[in-house]
């Protein structure tokens, strides 16, 4: 007897034919709503009468729908213009973090955002915090972010160092004050032994926060002191490597018993060098950086011993190692073997600073100006303002183009010709 009533149209005007219209009246509107039960819908008669045709009888129906629709576009706008303009996010970003959010007035993220500029965070770093968290602009600003923006900054997290933190780990605002950061915070300081150092360790890496010690971190601390490693080794690992010291207990005590088994004495700095090594890869991958080293001719006793002597040697990567070897075999003249006894030149950066160095010291040498039995790791461990002094500034007055020459600016330089017999006659060269 109806045509369907199609829900889009905020009023549409429907024929009803077919129909016996003899009577004056026809309860039409409790007919309709029988057909259609959608309780949005709000149905009035215009007129029926037997007057009528059926053609001109007709039912207006309007939806609330729209308004709901048109209200809640209304909310969604206002959310990504008030993130646009308040936050700093893109339009995009704004979109897609809009989708977590809903908030008719800007009160609370007002009183959100006033709090973190308070605290040292700049717009760039709200925009960061909101793009990865936009729910904490409706957190409560009083009961669950001060609280742990002031015990953050009581213990000198402060400023801009503050704001990069959180905005890199905003979960941290959502972790348990009383139950987890405060309990995990005293447990790093018994370590380390100040707040100072236990803020290197959470900018380094904020996870040790969210993370109950119990779980791995204290039976991982606690198997090393059994195993004779003194205290400084423990610290420095934990400032140096924290997620080492998160390593799944069961791994760590196979990774500490290997480690044993190759020769480390767990009294020296070497023995957690090597924890932090063996830690960082799988079994694969150090198969395959053992692989660069043989391609040059090293023995698996050779890399063990280059192991031993800077365990560090085997976290370069596949290319670093390659490149590093193939400058100084083929370049500067060393031997395979000569690299296993000093791995740690292979440490350093091959363009930041040992071409540079070697730059210099290859022109001093030319002209008779340094020893000819310079130790590479002497001249390539030491400082950056020491070797200026000892090996640029000392002799600016013989060689005027020496800073230029460490600079890279004199690139011809590089090819200054050096007899074999010099070559043989020092270890720098």
């Amino acid at each position: 007897m109806f045509r369907s009533l199609p829900n889009t149209a905020a009023f549409q005007t429907w024929n009803i034919n077919g129909a016996d219209h003899s009577t004056t009246t026809h309860p039409l509107s409790l007919l309709i709503l029988q057909k259609n039960q959608n309780p949005s819908l709000i149905i009035r008669v215009k007129s029926i009468s037997s007057s009528s045709s059926p053609s001109s009888s007709s039912v207006s129906i309007s939806s609330s729908t729209n308004h709901t629709s048109s209200s809640s576009s209304s909310s969604s706008s206002f959310v990504v213009s008030y993130l646009i303009n308040s936050c700093g996010l893109s339009e995009d970003k704004a979109i897609s973090a809009s989708k977590e959010l809903h908030f008719e007035t800007p009160s609370r993220p007002d009183s959100v955002l006033i709090l973190l500029e308070n605290k040292g965070f700049t717009k760039p770093y709200i925009s960061k915090l909101i793009t990865k968290r936009p729910t904490f602009l409706l957190a409560d600003p009083h009961k669950t972010l001060k609280p742990k923006l002031d015990f953050f900054i009581a213990r000198g997290l402060t400023g801009l160092d503050l704001a990069e933190v959180l905005s890199k780990d905003p979960v941290l605002l959502n972790t348990s004050l009383e139950n987890q950061i405060i309990p995990t915070f005293a447990f790093l300081k018994s370590i380390l032994h100040t707040d100072r150092n236990v803020i290197t360790v959470i900018k380094r890496c904020s996870w040790v926060l969210k993370h109950a010690p119990d779980r791995n971190m204290a039976p991982n601390i606690g198997f090393l002191r059994d195993q004779g490693v003194p205290e400084s080794s423990i610290s420095m690992l934990l400032m140096s490597s924290p997620n080492v010291l998160g390593t799944n207990a069961d791994r760590f005590k196979v990774i500490i018993e290997e480690i044993k088994g190759m020769g480390f004495d767990p009294s020296k700095t070497a023995f957690v060098q090597a924890i932090q090594a063996l830690t960082s890869m799988s079994k694969s991958t150090w198969e395959a950086k053992s692989r660069v080293y043989s391609r040059w001719g090293l023995s698996e006793d050779e890399i063990r011993t280059a192991f031993r002597k800077q365990p560090l040697c085997m976290m370069a990567s596949e290319k670093k190692i390659m490149a590093g070897m193939d400058f100084f075999v083929n370049q500067m003249s060393y031997s395979p073997s000569y690299m296993a006894e000093h791995p740690l030149v292979l440490m350093y950066s091959l363009e930041k600073r040992i071409i540079p160095r070697c730059r210099v010291i290859r022109v001093l040498v030319s002209k008779g100006l340094v020893k000819k039995n310079l130790s590479i790791t002497t001249v390539l461990k030491v400082a950056e303002k020491a070797f200026l002094k000892k090996y640029v500034i000392q002799y600016e007055q013989e060689v005027p183009e020496l800073l230029k020459v460490y600079q890279g600016r004199l690139d011809d330089c590089l090819e200054l010709p050096i007899s074999s017999e010099v070559v043989d006659g020092m270890n720098i060269l």
